[in-house]
């Protein structure tokens, strides 16, 4: 099974807005949010692949997650951090079918310095990049948020089980070479288009601005 550049589509919808023009620059941190041993802390042992040095499957996926961040802060124009609080965790799966992962923003904002529309929500990075500053630091967060703008989480059983999608685990190298398995990371330029939400299947996506309120602040 191919799904190229999943990561970077699943972060379009929640990055794309605020991409600027030319010299763009902008800061994406990955905030680690697994606990020791799962996910990002995985110690498997793993041999490195594809330009990814890891030694370990938890490292492999941190330092895909990191490659990609660069790749987009690299294209977008922020001058405040974006902040991703990310996990590998189980998620969805059947021996046919799987939940790849998803990724969202965790706090909107309206009527903010330089804010375009009054009574507007917008997703809080392209706030954060409109009004100059950080409208939701850790200090507003809930605890264990950090701050983190962007929600991501990715499927940690995939392809490793007998019930999830046996044969299709993602491919963590860094050079596109993937062959049979997932690719989490390509070397193409990140573009804007739907996230794919599951295998086979693409959700319609925006990252405009809004006049519907929240439903809730600071997401875990």
């Amino acid at each position: 099974m191919r799904v190229d550049t999943f990561l970077r589509g699943a972060l379009a919808a929640s990055l794309i807005a605020v991409a600027g023009f030319a010299q763009a620059a902008a800061t994406i941190t990955i905030v680690n949010g697994n606990a020791p041993g799962v996910g990002f802390n995985d110690p498997t042992p793993a041999a490195p692949v594809g330009g990814n040095p890891g030694t370990t499957l938890g490292q492999q996926r941190l330092n895909v997650f990191t490659y990609v961040a660069s790749l987009w802060g690299a294209k977008l124009d922020s001058t405040v951090e974006i902040k991703i609080l990310s996990t590998f965790e189980p998620l969805s799966c059947t021996a046919t079918s799987a939940v790849l992962g998803s990724a969202g923003p965790r706090d909107v904002e309206s009527d903010f310095p330089n804010a375009p529309v009054p009574g507007t929500w917008y997703h809080v990075a392209l706030a954060n990049k409109l009004a100059g500053v950080d409208l939701f630091p850790a200090s507003v967060d809930v605890p264990g948020g950090g701050g983190a703008e962007i929600r991501a989480r990715f499927n940690s059983r995939l392809g490793l089980f007998a019930n999830c999608l046996p044969g299709s685990p993602f491919y963590l190298g860094l050079d596109g070479n993937h062959g049979t398995p997932t690719v989490l990371a390509s070397r193409r330029s990140p573009t804007a288009r739907p996230a794919p939400t599951s295998a086979g299947s693409r959700a319609s996506t925006t990252s405009s601005p809004s006049t519907t309120p929240p439903a809730r602040r600071g997401c875990r």
